[in-house]
């Protein structure tokens, strides 16, 4: 089929021969078996000249285009065996707030290292995740198998949307929150810790609205659902453009951000790249 295609291309026996480094009389030879099998004439012989037949004409688009198909795929198995790649399992609120913003300067710098990019991590599974890399909760963390390293800390103060401050100008204390809708993220237990911390003795913490990823939340904060604890962090646009508002200045540590390599690629100089490139963007104020 070889032969063919390129004789076919020429139609000239030599010249495919030349491309095909094989002798002229290979390719006559090659051409022959395959009109036998065939049952066809593919190339009239016209003294030291040849010419396809109709038989010829209609094989030569579909065998060329055979060869196409088979040279594409030999060149992407190629690709794949010399790509350079990373699987990242990230936060949901990290990764579309954080990461996900950051990756092209990663890219930029790193061409040649492919980057493929989930948010969310299945908890129960962490031993046997196909993850290179999760980034996640530092308490989510720590009983998985990976090799683990503090990112940043989420440090949140009270905040709500600017219409919320101006439909309770009350707020002046931490005591004033009691009576306030406030908004958790995953559990209650982060509000639970501020109010030990500030209002002793209440249980303010109990009530309020509880959504099971923090993008949820910060959404629910931007659209005046109650109080919730930001950070200038991953919170940082919204602050900066006054969407959110600091309500009170009292601060408490909510979590830490940690980024956890899989052991069996912790050597890999894709997976060692990108985490110098977050641990670096990370103390720059990325």
């Amino acid at each position: 089929m070889r032969a063919f295609e390129s004789a076919s291309r020429h139609e000239n026996f030599a010249r495919a021969a030349d491309e095909l480094c094989v002798s002229h009389s290979a390719i006559s030879q090659h051409i022959r078996v395959l009109e036998d099998y065939l049952q066809v004439r593919l190339f009239d012989r016209l003294g030291n000249r040849v010419e396809l037949t109709e038989e010829g004409r209609a094989l030569r688009p579909r065998v060329g285009e055979a060869f196409e198909i088979m040279a594409e795929a030999c060149a992407y198995a190629g690709r794949l065996s010399q790509e350079r790649s990373i699987s990242i399992s990230a936060e949901p609120a990290f990764a579309t707030r954080w990461l996900r913003p950051r990756l092209a300067e990663f890219r930029t710098a790193n061409p040649d290292i492919s980057v493929y990019l989930n948010a969310g991590w299945d908890q129960g599974s962490a031993q046997g995740s196909n993850a290179d890399i999760v980034i996640y909760f530092e308490s989510w963390l720590n009983e998985t198998s990976y090799k683990l390293d503090r990112l940043f800390p989420i440090d949140g103060y009270p905040a709500c949307s600017p219409k919320f401050l101006e439909e309770n100008p009350a707020i002046r204390e931490p005591s004033s929150l009691c009576e306030l809708p406030l908004i958790h993220d995953n559990t209650r237990t982060v509000w639970r810790r501020w109010f030990s911390e500030f209002v002793p003795g209440s249980d303010a913490w109990k009530d309020g609205y509880v959504y099971t990823d923090l993008s949820l939340a910060i959404d629910a904060a931007l659209d005046g659902e109650g109080i919730f604890l930001a950070d200038d962090i991953l919170c940082a646009h919204e602050i900066d453009s006054g969407a959110l508002v600091k309500a009170l200045p009292e601060t408490i540590r909510c979590a830490w951000y940690c980024i956890a390599i899989r052991s069996e690629r912790a050597s890999d100089p894709a997976v060692q790249a990108f985490s110098e490139w977050i641990t670096l963007s990370v103390k720059r104020g990325g």
